[in-house]
């Protein structure tokens, strides 16, 4: 398109621009068909060879015209339309607030690094790294360090509600090579490793089960899911990310951020 094209152009090359481009196409094709069909329609050849003639003729020009006008529908910029940006409901937090202790072999700042990377590099604007504590069950998953939009209920930020079940972060849990990690509904091709790999929930407000992240806001749009393991030990951390527009996780930003969580990984392992 016009738009894009260079400003040292002679006027071949912009006349030529002009006629392979979308608008022209279109218009050209439109126009090919629609002559011809008008064509059919006036005129009434009385002699059979003509017209058999005249039949291949228009034949090779709907091609002719279905071809430009083809050309011109692929070449139209196509903008996928983007679900609604929504308001976060919460406090904003710019720092990293320990909520909880624990972690004690996680190196700090290696956790504080990572999720501070996941709010301004990525579409999440809320970040929690949880622990699970095998030899507590009641409490079951925590809350250990946050940033980002928060909710405001303090209590929220510390621990989940009792009661409160988590199934989707309890699959993290399992140690299980057949779980398949992905979007609800597909996988997005986490890495070989057997296990628990990545989630990815596109459209969080539409799924009965947006109740368990009582400490994202309660309008978070989407969720990711991160699983931070030992390759010789079973998962006690998971990194949980809240976005404000559903289905804003690209391919290329769940890989992203998977390989961020490995850091915390790695250094929890000490390498």
């Amino acid at each position: 398109s016009s738009k894009s094209e260079p400003s040292n152009l002679s006027a071949i090359d912009r006349l030529i621009l002009t006629l392979t481009s979308d608008r022209t196409s279109l218009l050209l094709g439109s126009v090919g068909l629609i002559a011809l069909l008008l064509n059919r329609l006036v005129s009434f050849p009385e002699e059979a060879v003509y017209e058999a003639s005249r039949s291949r003729v228009d034949l090779l020009g709907v091609f002719a015209a279905g071809s430009v006008l083809l050309n011109g529908i692929t070449k139209l910029d196509v903008e996928s339309v983007q679900a609604e940006q929504v308001a976060l409901e919460g406090l904003l937090e710019r720092d990293v607030i320990w909520t909880n202790e624990g972690g004690e072999d996680l190196s700090k700042p290696t956790v504080e690094w990572a999720l501070r990377s996941f709010v301004k590099c990525s579409p999440a604007r809320t970040a929690v790294l949880l622990s699970n504590n095998p030899d507590s069950p009641d409490r079951g998953w925590v809350p250990l360090a946050m940033t980002g939009v928060l909710p405001s209920e303090l209590e929220l930020r510390s621990s989940i509600p009792p009661g409160q079940t988590t199934p989707i972060l309890d699959r993290m849990l399992r140690d299980d090579g057949d779980i398949k990690g992905g979007t609800v509904g597909g996988a997005l091709g986490g890495d070989q490793r057997g296990g628990p790999k990545e989630s990815y929930l596109p459209t969080l407000q539409a799924l009965p089960g947006k109740v368990e992240f009582t400490y994202l806001p309660p309008n978070a749009q989407e969720a990711l899911l991160l699983p931070v393991r030992r390759d010789d030990e079973a998962i006690r951390c998971a990194v949980v990310l809240g976005g404000d527009t559903a289905k804003s996780f690209a391919p290329r930003d769940v890989t992203w951020c998977r390989e961020v969580a490995t850091w915390i990984a790695s250094e929890q392992q000490g390498y």
